[in-house]
């Protein structure tokens, strides 16, 4: 996921950039962040120890992060990791790992060698709803990968959480255009009739 990482640091860049701050996120108001905290647990348990734990830790670090985004699915951002949260979850489901394509890991410029670990599989005739597997490729200087729909909204619901959180204003703060009256008054007392 260091593509939602990326973006999310280009999230909160254009917050700075128009007038956001972090001191804004303490003022959030995002409800059950404990339920982020069990899915995250739930993933490191069950990838550390491995055997039965790692699905058991999947599903329930699943279940906690649907309980998350239901508490703030009115949230900026919320719906759009929900849906990208859902495909995820739903293409896995159906295949056993997140399906990878040969093509897309090309186009990034990574070998398929690289699918090497039991959370993914490359895509073939048997695979379910390959489209909403890593199919999109993503070739940037030591972030070359293929990744999901899901994983783009993901990224993008991820980025607009942030930076509604930290109060960005969507546009650059400029200094307000003087009217004609204010231009005229201020010609008159820098240069006064002589």
């Amino acid at each position: 996921m260091l593509l939602v990482l990326l973006v999310m640091v280009l999230a909160a860049g254009a917050a700075l950039l128009t007038g956001g701050r972090f001191t804004a996120l303490a003022d959030n108001t995002l409800v059950g962040l404990h339920w982020l905290a069990a899915a995250a647990t739930g993933q490191l348990l069950g990838s550390i120890t491995g055997g039965i734990a790692y699905p058991v830790g999947l599903i329930g670090s699943a279940l906690c992060i649907i309980v998350f985004l239901r508490l703030n699915l009115l949230r900026p951002g919320v719906a759009l990791l929900a849906i990208g949260f859902l495909s995820n979850a739903m293409v896995v489901i159906l295949n056993g790992a997140m399906p990878v394509s040969v093509a897309a890991l090309a186009r990034a410029g990574v070998s398929a060698s690289a699918v090497n670990d039991p959370r993914h599989e490359l895509s073939g005739p048997h695979t379910v709803l390959p489209w909403l597997g890593d199919v999109v490729p993503v070739a940037l200087p030591w972030l070359s990968q293929a990744v999901s729909p899901g994983d783009v909204l993901i990224a993008a619901g991820a980025a607009l959480l942030l930076y509604a959180g930290m109060d960005g204003a969507g546009h650059i703060p400029t200094e307000p255009t003087p009217t004609w009256q204010e231009l005229e008054t201020k010609t008159a007392t820098d240069h006064p009739a002589e």
